[in-house]
């Protein structure tokens, strides 16, 4: 893989990340990974879903181990704090909800048939959680299974988290060449049209937040004559 870099854009109080990374090689899968540090603006599995096929992709596929530990290396690279991935593989409600073994019964969202699975060890539980997100807890104390790092878990839909989204060659609709790399800063909302809007005002917000203390320190002089002026 090649790193991209990563765009920080601290917007009023909340820090949004995104990345999409292309493999060099031809057919080769591009990732995006969306990460918010402030929990509540987050989406469900549903929303995260939809968010990521409007953006010509799919929740990710995890297909293999080699491609498990990209991902890892994708996730470390971007430094994030606390918050899980959701990524595209689930289950359907009433498939079964004993504590019985269900895990044949999850499959791809993006009809990929691999059977690799990076479970944590006491997982899937085989309850009313039925959507898979790839574990990112740094800050949590170790469990039996070590560090809750990059396993999977099965969690409630309705949860809101971090998500992963992957373009391959029959689903990704802007990436006209997979020898280099495209960033985007993208708040995935269920209006996906106005993401890159959003982004591309950025720069500007840049430029003009820097001017505010320049700006009212003119209009106080300004006002300041003004006044002195009407006093004599």
């Amino acid at each position: 893989t090649k790193p991209v870099k990563l765009i920080h854009a601290s917007l009023f109080g909340f820090l949004m990340v995104c990345q999409r990374v292309c493999r060099v090689g031809k057919g080769r899968p591009c990732y995006k990974l969306a990460y918010f540090s402030e929990p509540r603006r987050r989406l469900n599995f549903g929303e995260a879903e939809l968010a990521c096929r409007r953006d010509g992709g799919e929740l990710l596929s995890v297909e293999s181990e080699s491609e498990q530990k990209i991902i890892e290396q994708l996730i470390t690279e971007l430094r994030p704090s606390d918050g899980d991935f959701w990524i595209g593989l689930r289950r359907n409600h009433g498939d079964q909800v004993s504590s019985s073994e269900c895990s044949s019964l999850y499959y791809w969202l993006d009809g990929s048939k691999s059977t690799f699975r990076n479970w944590h060890w006491d997982e899937p539980s085989c309850g009313y959680e039925v959507c898979v997100v790839m574990y990112h807890q740094p800050s949590a104390p170790p469990g039996l299974g070590g560090l809750y790092m990059f396993q999977w878990n099965d969690d409630n839909c309705e949860t809101k988290n971090n998500f992963i989204c992957k373009y391959t060659a029959g689903t990704h609709r802007h990436t006209h060449t997979h020898t280099h790399t495209h960033t985007h800063c993208a708040v995935f909302t269920p209006n996906f049209l106005q993401v890159f809007s959003v982004c591309h005002a950025l720069n500007l917000i840049y430029i003009i937040l820097p001017t505010i203390p320049l700006l009212l320190l003119l209009l106080t002089v300004i006002g300041y004559k003004k006044q002195r002026q009407r006093a004599s």
